[in-house]
């Protein structure tokens, strides 16, 4: 019996939006989904777990991305570590997830990790070993600080933290000052006071979020002249200044 080709009626039913094993009433996806595609994809499920034999399957066709959207999850799936060596995208968006385990710095390949809408305080340090990670969104949520673990990861070029109660930016070579490839930074809607302004001298920034904060420094004079106004404003306070930095930040 020949293979499902990617005209199969499993992978057009999937292509027009059917998630699941809609024939059994199941919300988890078989291998003829998964295969062509080598995307596991659980969307609006309401489940609380992931059954190990899913991610079986999806070893063996070879997932490399991961989506479980809009769920009921608890916890990160235990048994997701059977696919350690193949995933590259991660995203648990609107779930129930307070922790990350240790266990995500298994995860070599991953390059893009969403956990948006949880309810999560920190990252454990070992999450700082995905030196291959270029975004990670972790916005709303409830984190009061960025996690320390940010400073090791060397391949971050995306860090969407907005809608948390961020209170301070470690801006330092321990914190973000580490980051020599992040490119757009997203802190909006905290509770940050004040901008450090060697933030300014990080000359690989090019987008600089910082809307919605109740923020003392830069004064709302400095917010007021715009764009040029924070960057010479910044620059001029940094200790580090250097005159090149094209930053665009934007602060309603």
């Amino acid at each position: 019996m020949p293979a499902d080709g990617l005209n199969s009626p499993r992978v057009q039913q999937r292509k027009s939006g059917g998630g699941g094993d809609e024939k059994n009433g199941s919300p988890f996806p078989d291998k003829y989904d998964m295969r062509g595609t080598r995307v596991l994809s659980i969307y609006k499920g309401q489940i609380t777990e992931v059954p190990m034999e899913v991610f079986e399957e999806a070893r063996q066709e070879k997932v490399n991305v991961v989506q479980l959207k809009d769920n009921r999850l608890g916890e990160v799936p235990k048994d997701l570590n059977m696919l350690s060596k193949l995933l590259t995208q991660l995203d648990l968006t609107k779930n129930q997830i307070s922790y990350i385990p240790t266990s995500m710095s298994q995860f070599s390949k991953l390059a893009h990790f969403k956990v948006p809408c949880n309810l999560l305080r920190d990252l454990p340090m070992e999450f700082g070993g995905l030196q291959n990670l270029c975004t990670l969104d972790i916005s709303f949520n409830r984190f009061e600080r960025l996690p320390r673990c940010i400073g090791d990861l060397q391949s971050l070029e995306t860090l969407l933290a907005h809608d948390n109660h961020i209170k301070d930016i470690d801006a330092s070579e321990a914190g973000l000052g580490a980051l020599k490839n992040l490119q757009v930074l997203d802190l909006s809607h905290n509770d940050i006071r004040q901008v450090p302004p060697i933030l300014g001298n990080q000359q690989n920034i090019r987008e600089l979020y910082l809307m919605g904060n109740p923020l003392r420094q830069p004064r709302h004079q400095i917010l007021s002249a715009g764009t040029n106004g924070i960057l010479a404003f910044l620059a001029l306070a940094s200790p580090l200044h250097s005159s090149s930095n094209q930053i665009i930040c934007y602060c309603y």
